[in-house]
């Protein structure tokens, strides 16, 4: 008995040893049994720690190409546009639309052309360039391409979507490149105020006169109701070009003072001085709009612009034809206007938006007709030609350009075109103090002053 209450006290001691043991802070969670484990996948080996996904390079970055800031104004200088009323009409009209779109201002300086070439040359040669685009004419295109005052604009012309003409295209380009776009065309129409078609000699007809008949015309007035024919002969102006599309009718070429063909021309013109049918007031004008408008003058051959000046004003008054022709077609000098980029602009994108804009089918047609009827030289605008005033003029204008015989202006070949243009006045102004009569010897020394004008 003793014994085994010895055995029990043992047994109760030495379980209440064991409870005592626990310490209330461990986790008193039961463990899982090993049937446990398997079943949750879990075992008594120790499982290695989960791997971190990998860090993602950070892909790498494209090189962010900044467009440059475009500025709030560009200088385009042009020696296109020289006529107030031509001027106000590109500010006024033209080049808000520019502003409209671009936010770009434009500083138009209209210089003459002499003056342009200055201007460019010291830019080059100082390296500090103020002129973002310029309007240079057909007969100066070349020089400026030589001497580097322009650049190419092939990138330029692979977005546009007009097709130019290619009648300039030796003016405009050189060695592949482009420089230039042309954006006006011109060239010598025939006028005549309606007053003076009962005189046109028998047979006549405005679209097919020849230079014979031209001058039995203002002879014919010249008897019946005195001079009536305007031959704008202020000096340094127009006479080179009036003589020379008269001389390219008669198999001449241009310029050239004592040829054949020039010698007919001047005896063409010398009859009419002779029998008094050319205004002595010519001398003081270098457009005929003055002296038709007027009705002083019924007869001229000038200019296309003054021409449409003059029938625009008053349609139903005038007759507007191509120029006169000879025995070898109806010769004019024809000349063109381009735009191009200055070589050291550091406004070259906006110099460009300007070019697109000025090259736009639309703005094109605006530009031609708000300013007297410059052909515009490109397909797709003289394709939409309608019947307004201007529009027949430029139709006129394309007939000639199209199927007469014309001359460029080759004003590069020669070191001052102004004194050029005054060999010209020389032979016109004897013709007119020698009662229509010039001989051999003085125009072969008028000759020779012209070709000691050309470039060596």
């Amino acid at each position: 008995m003793k014994k085994t209450l010895s055995i029990l006290l043992v047994l109760m001691l030495t379980i209440s040893l064991f409870a005592g043991c626990g310490n209330k802070d461990e986790d008193t969670t039961p463990a899982a049994t090993t049937d446990e484990k398997q079943s949750t996948g879990d075992t008594d080996k120790e499982e290695p720690a989960a791997e971190e996904p990998a860090a993602e390079e950070p892909a790498a970055e494209e090189p962010v190409v900044e467009e440059p800031a475009l500025p709030k104004s560009i200088k385009v200088s042009s020696g296109l546009w020289s006529k107030p009323e031509e001027q106000q009409f590109i500010r006024e009209e033209i080049l808000p639309m520019f502003f409209e779109q671009t936010g770009i201002e434009v500083e138009l300086d209209i210089v003459e052309g002499s003056t342009l070439d200055k201007s460019f040359e010291a830019q080059k040669a100082s390296g500090e360039w103020t002129s973002d685009v310029v309007l240079t004419h057909s007969g100066s295109m070349p020089k400026y391409i030589e001497l580097g005052y322009v650049q190419p604009m092939n990138d330029i012309l692979d977005g546009l979507d007009i097709t130019f003409m290619e009648a300039f295209n030796a003016s405009t380009s050189k060695d592949g490149d482009v420089f230039y776009f042309p954006i006006s065309a011109d060239v010598y129409l025939l006028l005549a105020n309606k007053e003076a078609l009962p005189f046109m000699p028998e047979g006549a007809s405005m679209d097919t006169l020849t230079w014979e008949q031209y001058s039995e015309w203002a002879i014919n007035m010249a008897n019946e109701v005195g001079p009536k024919v305007t031959f704008p002969a202020l000096p340094v102006a127009a006479i080179l070009y009036q003589m020379g599309g008269i001389s390219l009718s008669y198999g001449g070429s241009f310029p050239e003072i004592n040829t054949p063909g020039m010698v007919d021309a001047w005896g063409v013109v010398g009859n009419m001085i002779k029998e008094g049918a050319i205004l002595e007031t010519s001398f003081n004008y270098n457009s005929p709009v003055d002296q038709m408008k007027s009705e002083e003058a019924w007869l001229t051959f000038y200019h296309m612009v003054p021409v449409g000046n003059v029938y625009s004003s008053a349609p139903a008054k005038y007759e507007v034809a191509p120029a006169p022709a000879g025995p070898n077609g109806n010769g004019s000098i024809a000349g063109a206007w381009g735009v191009g980029i200055a070589a050291g602009t550091e406004n070259r994108e906006a110099a460009k938006m300007f070019v697109e804009f000025l090259t736009d089918k639309a703005v094109l047609y605006e530009v031609a007709s708000g300013t007297g009827g410059f052909i515009p030289p490109v397909v797709e605008v003289v394709d939409e030609l309608g019947n307004d005033p201007t529009d027949i003029i430029m139709k006129k204008g394309l007939d000639t350009l199209n199927n007469g015989v014309v001359s460029g202006v080759p004003g590069s070949n020669y070191t001052d075109w102004g004194a050029a243009k005054s060999v010209f006045d020389a032979v016109f102004t004897e013709l007119w103090d020698n009662n229509g009569e010039v001989t051999q010897e003085f125009l072969d020394e008028r000759q020779a002053d012209l070709e000691d004008l050309l470039v060596n």
